[in-house]
């Protein structure tokens, strides 16, 4: 199992879109990004950063499990196809899930 952790913010170009702009091409994306990854992608979780540290960089975020790293690479693929970095600062992370344990002993063998 691969988690993917996507991170965003609207740049001015998405605010310039009318709300029934917006509206026609989050849909379109949606569509596209569930035919590509079927039901192999879950969503998790997606929300609103609210986080007042953080909320100057990352506005948005998702959090999907993909059952390899390929279908994340599909999942920004969907997203670069259709101009979602024309409408969004973008930033993501991702990797398969440890135990806490785990990354603090990767974090001992730095």
């Amino acid at each position: 199992m691969h988690v993917f952790i996507g991170l965003w913010k609207p740049k001015q170009s998405w605010l310039a879109l009318s709300q029934p702009a917006r509206t026609a091409y989050l849909s379109k994306v949606t569509a596209l990004t569930r035919l590509r990854l079927g039901s192999k992608a879950e969503a998790v979780a997606w929300g609103q950063n609210n986080h007042a540290a953080t909320t100057d960089r990352y506005q948005f975020f998702c959090v999907w499990r993909f059952p390899t790293p390929e279908l994340g690479d599909a999942y920004l693929a969907v997203l670069a196809e259709n101009g979602w970095n024309d409408y969004f600062e973008t930033d993501s992370v991702r990797g398969d899930p440890k135990t806490p344990f785990d990354v603090m002993t990767q974090h001992v063998l730095l």
